[in-house]
C-alpha cells in the first residue's frame, strides 16, 4: 500500500539526527551467519525494532527481497538475503510477536515476512497509520512523518534502483539505512502522542487490520484498478473479475508479475468486447501473442462461463441508487465528517469513504438502526456513537480556526 510514496522525500543527504533513540554512524551490512546471528540475539532482547525491506517487483510474481533493514536505538543493520540460503530465524522474529515490530507503509514488507514463515504477523506498528491519528497528513511518507515529529530532513531514498546489483554503493547503503533508523524514535513519539490523546487502542487496532493473511487476493481492488475509474456495465465487470482470477492464477503458476502476463488494458477490452473464438481473441488489440497460443482457450473458457453466471452475480457492483436529494444530504454529511475528523487530527479516509457512508445511509431507509461500523471496531467509538446521535439530532459539535486550521472547540 503506498510503499514508494512512503520512502520518497525531496531533500538532499544530511547528518543524522543526534537522538539517543537514533542509532549513529554508518549501517552494519550482514552478509555471514555469524553477523546474522549476532543480530538475532540482539533482537530477541528488544522490546521493539524497525523493519523494513528493498524489492524488486517487475520480473517475478511475488517481489523478490534484496535487502532487509534492521534498527533498534542501539545499532542499524542491512541484511543481504542474497548471501544466505535461509533467513527463516529472521522472519520468525519479525512475524512471531514477542516484540514489536515497527514498519511505515509497511503491507508489502511484512507480507514477504508471512509469506516465509507461513503464518501471520503479530505486534506490527505502523507509524504511517499511527500519522494519520496523530494529526498528520493521510498518507504521510516517512520523511515527512520524520520532519513533522522532529523537525529532521531525510534525504531522497533511492526508490528506483537496481538493489539486485552487488556491491551496492555507498549512498545505497545509507538511504536503505534511513528507511529504518528514524522509526524507532517515530514509533516513540506518536506512541506517546496516541496514548495521551486516548487512541493508541484505536492505531494498535487498525495495524492489526491491515496486515493482509498470507496469499489474500482481493479481485474487486484489481477489477476497479483496472477499470481505472471508467464507468462499466456490471456485466462488463463481472467478466472482468473472472479475468483477474484468471490472470492471478497463471501468472503465479509462470512466476511473473499479473499484468507482464496480461496487462489492465487487453484485459478490459476482453471483458467489453466477449470474444467467443480463438480469431476473435486474436483481434484484441495489445494481447501478447504468446498468451493467445498458451493461454487462449482457457481465457475463452472463462469468458464463457461469466457469461452464463446469473444476473445475481452482477449485483455486487451496482451501488444503490441516490436521489438528487439523497446525494445532497450526503455530500452534506461526508463534509460534516471530514471536518469533524479533521479538527480532532484523524485523517477522515482512515475511518470510511464517501462511499461507505453513502450505503450507510441508504439503508437506513430499510432499517433506521443499521449500524455504519461494528460494534467492536474502533471506528465506533472513534465516529459511529456520535454520528448516530447526530443524524438523530441528539448531537453536534463546533470547530474554530487556529493557526493549524480547523480544531475542535
Amino acid at each position: 500500500m503506498h510503499h514508494a510514496e512512503a520512502h520518497a522525500g525531496d531533500l538532499a543527504p544530511i547528518r543524522v539526527l543526534q537522538h539517543e533513540m537514533v542509532p549513529q554512524g554508518a549501517p552494519e551490512l550482514i552478509v555471514d551467519s555469524a553477523g546474522l546471528n549476532d543480530l538475532l540475539d540482539h533482537l530477541r532482547g528488544q522490546e521493539s525494532f524497525a523493519y523494513d525491506t528493498e524489492f524488486i517487483g517487475e520480473e517475478t510474481f511475488r517481489p523478490r527481497i534484496c535487502l532487509i533493514q534492521i534498527a533498534t536505538t542501539e545499532r542499524v543493520a542491512l541484511v543481504d538475503p542474497l548471501a544466505f540460503p535461509s533467513l527463516d530465524e529472521l522472519w520468525r522474529v519479525v512475524c512471531d510477536g514477542g516484540r514489536t515490530t515497527i514498519v511505515h507503509a509497511g503491507g508489502q514488507d511484512v507480507d514477504a515476512a508471512q509469506r516465509a514463515c507461513g503464518s501471520p504477523a503479530a505486534n506490527i506498528f505502523d507509524t504511517q497509520i499511527a500519522a494519520g491519528m496523530a494529526g498528520m497528513p493521510w498518507p504521510a511518507s516517512l520523511s515527512s512523518t520524520v520532519q513533522m515529529l522532529t523537525g529532521h530532513h531525510l534525504a531522497k531514498g533511492h526508490t528506483f534502483t537496481d538493489w539486485d546489483a552487488r556491491p551496492l554503493s555507498d549512498s545505497q547503503l545509507r538511504y536503505a539505512a534511513d528507511d529504518v533508523r528514524y522509526l524507532p524514535l517515530a514509533w516513540h513519539l506518536l506512541r506517546e502522542r496516541l496514548s495521551t490523546a486516548g487512541r493508541l487502542s484505536w492505531a494498535l487496532a487498525e495495524c492489526a487490520a491491515s496486515v493482509r493473511s498470507v496469499d489474500e487476493f482481493d479481485p474487486v481492488a484489481h477489477v476497479r484498478r483496472a477499470c481505472k475509474g471508467l464507468t462499466m456495465r456490471p456485466r462488463t465487470l463481472t467478466m472482468l473479475r473472472e479475468l483477474v482470477l484468471l490472470r492471478h492464477g497463471l501468472a503465479r503458476e509462470a512466476d511473473v508479475p499479473p499484468r507482464t502476463l496480461l496487462p489492465d488494458g487487453p484485459m478490459l477490452d476482453l471483458a467489453r468486447a466477449k470474444p467467443d473464438s480463438m480469431e476473435k481473441l486474436a483481434q484484441t488489440r495489445g494481447l501478447p501473442r504468446p498468451v493467445i497460443e498458451r493461454h487462449g482457450a482457457r481465457i475463452l473458457e472463462v469468458l464463457r462461463a461469466a457469461a452464463a453466471m446469473s444476473p445475481e452475480r452482477d449485483k455486487i457492483w451496482t451501488a444503490p441508487d441516490e436521489t438528487a436529494q439523497d446525494r445532497m444530504r450526503i455530500d452534506a454529511l461526508w463534509s460534516i465528517i471530514s471536518l469533524r475528523c479533521i479538527s480532532q487530527g484523524l485523517a477522515p479516509t482512515l475511518l470510511l469513504s464517501r462511499a461507505d457512508l453513502a450505503r450507510w445511509y441508504l439503508a437506513r431507509a430499510k432499517d433506521p438502526q443499521a449500524p455504519l461500523f461494528d460494534a467492536t471496531d474502533w471506528r465506533s467509538e472513534a465516529l459511529g456513537h456520535w454520528l448516530e446521535a447526530f443524524v438523530h439530532g441528539n448531537s453536534n459539535f463546533s470547530v474554530q480556526w487556529g493557526p493549524d486550521g480547523p480544531t475542535h472547540a
